[in-house]
């Protein structure tokens, strides 16, 4: 899918529902650099590239999003079909996640699952196994509120800097930008 507002394609690598990785690349230098979100993309390619951003799936984004004072992006699109499907999100300060929700997505887990399945992985990722933040516990446990992610905290405030994915070949580890770029 090709994004107007970074100048970028992405692509997903399907984990066991609902976890994914989300890769992007610079295909359009001028939407890049005119859009609302390609400057912090553009950022992110200079820093030789790194995790810079992470999605947190909630069930109410309108509660989640009020309770903090959130605008809620809405980003739909019909599909060749006819049918709606796409996602939302609400965007706080770069150093904490961001929410999402599916909206008008239908069966969005078992079309995820065969997703996966199709993909065929040869290292069969099982999802996440920890999360490492630079920041405040405290900080990051009132923003996300009850939650089970397996979140490791240490010294420093850029946020999310590794996260380690299980897989059948092993954990691989995935780290962040190398500076203080991060979304």
């Amino acid at each position: 899918m090709y994004y107007p507002r970074a100048g970028t394609q992405h692509w997903n690598v399907p984990m066991p529902f609902p976890q994914y990785l989300e890769f992007m690349a610079i295909v359009n230098r001028s939407d890049a650099e005119t859009g609302s979100f390609g400057p912090t993309t553009l950022a992110a390619e200079a820093a030789g590239g790194g995790l810079f951003a992470w999605a947190v799936l909630v069930d109410d984004l309108g509660a989640v999003a009020q309770r903090h004072g959130l605008v809620v992006d809405d980003y739909t699109l019909e599909q060749g079909d006819g049918t709606l499907r796409g996602w939302r999100t609400a965007t706080g300060p770069a150093h904490l996640p961001f929410f999402i929700d599916y909206p008008n997505n239908g069966n969005r887990a078992e079309r995820w699952q065969a997703m996966y399945e199709r993909v065929g992985h040869t290292s069969r990722p099982k999802g996440v196994r920890r999360l490492t933040v630079e920041g405040s516990e405290m900080e990051m446990r009132d923003w996300l509120g009850p939650h089970d992610l397996p979140i490791d905290f240490v010294p420093g405030s850029r946020g999310l800097v590794a996260a380690e994915i299980d897989t059948a070949q092993g954990t691989v580890k995935v780290p962040a930008l190398t500076s203080a770029t991060a979304r």
